[in-house]
């Protein structure tokens, strides 16, 4: 009886040496709890998703039409490929680009000074880009002068849902990372193009400070068919942007990647693209002498 009565103290002793141990795990969880909701709380950001991107789009609207005008050298390469890979053809184009309203100039090909020729054509295909994109409207909305990027946001907007998935640091820089997911209830005009919309998974980083994009990426999630394949396929799409910071409200396409896959009947249209801007000096602007630039010469870029 003894020996049982000692047995039950020993576990009874046990027991609340568990149960001490117990309560006092329970109280550093409740206190590691307390501090991670705080600190969720500490960084949760001011603003939704839905207000980061309309901060986006009228940062777009203000981008180079900061005080000082910047030039810099802009090398594009494109290579075309064959069905199975192998560079059918090549080149590689240099431009001497601004960030005011100057359209870019082509200074050389294939490491080539430019042809008269060569200049004439590619201002040409210029303009008709400009054309074509940037005076594409919402209906009902106005169709001011603005950039590819604003165009292009107020154009889709409606197609995709914005989703603040956190926070990341883009070239040293804090920046919100938006998750653009799309709204299948959504219906564009065109059937092909809403297809397309579908199937896009893109991610953008807007400079927490100064609400540029300052980042872009976008793939297609899978192979879009026409009649099942038999007509054609966009087998593969995939974009990716970094944008650099020059100066308050004046962000350029540092590095652009893009690359396209797609079939139509029994032709293949496969092709690389790699445009790394560099070189990045105060120029002077038009009409001006000291390297900034007059109100009337702050709109209308491409880029």
């Amino acid at each position: 009886m003894k020996w049982e009565s000692s047995r039950f103290g020993h576990a009874a002793r046990y027991q609340g040496l568990t149960l001490g141990r117990l309560l006092v795990a329970v109280l550093i969880l409740g206190q590691t709890a307390n501090t991670a909701e705080d600190k969720l709380k500490a960084d949760r950001p001011e603003w939704t998703a839905r207000q980061i991107i309309e901060k986006a789009r009228e940062a777009a609207k203000r981008n180079g039409m900061g005080e000082t005008v910047f030039s810099f050298l802009r090398q594009a390469t494109i290579k075309d490929l064959g069905s199975k890979g192998k560079i059918r053809k090549s080149y590689t184009k240099t431009y001497r680009a601004y960030t005011d309203r100057r359209e870019q100039e082509l200074i050389s090909v294939d490491g080539k000074p430019a042809s008269h020729r060569q200049v004439a054509r590619e201002q040409a295909r210029n303009r008709e880009r400009q054309r074509r994109y940037l005076a594409r409207k919402k209906a009902g909305g106005t169709n001011t002068s603005e950039n590819l990027v604003t165009k292009n946001v107020e154009l889709y907007q409606e197609k995709f849902i914005p989703i603040l998935v956190g926070v990341e640091s883009v070239n040293a820089r804090p920046a919100y990372v938006i998750q653009l997911r799309p709204n299948t209830d959504h219906k564009l005009k065109s059937k092909t193009v809403n297809r397309f919309m579908n199937q896009f998974d893109a991610k953008l980083w807007v400079d927490k400070d100064e609400f540029h994009i300052a980042r872009i990426d976008a793939k297609l999630k899978k192979p879009v068919t026409f009649l099942g394949g038999l007509v054609g396929a966009v087998n593969a799409i995939n974009i990716s942007v970094s944008e650099k910071r020059l100066a308050s409200d004046t962000w350029v396409d540092e590095i652009v990647s893009a690359n396209f896959d797609a079939r139509m009947f029994w032709k293949t249209y496969k092709f690389r693209m790699k445009s790394e801007s560099s070189n990045f000096e105060s120029a002077t602007s038009l009409g001006d002498e000291n390297g900034t630039k007059p109100a009337e010469n702050r709109r209308n870029q491409l880029f």
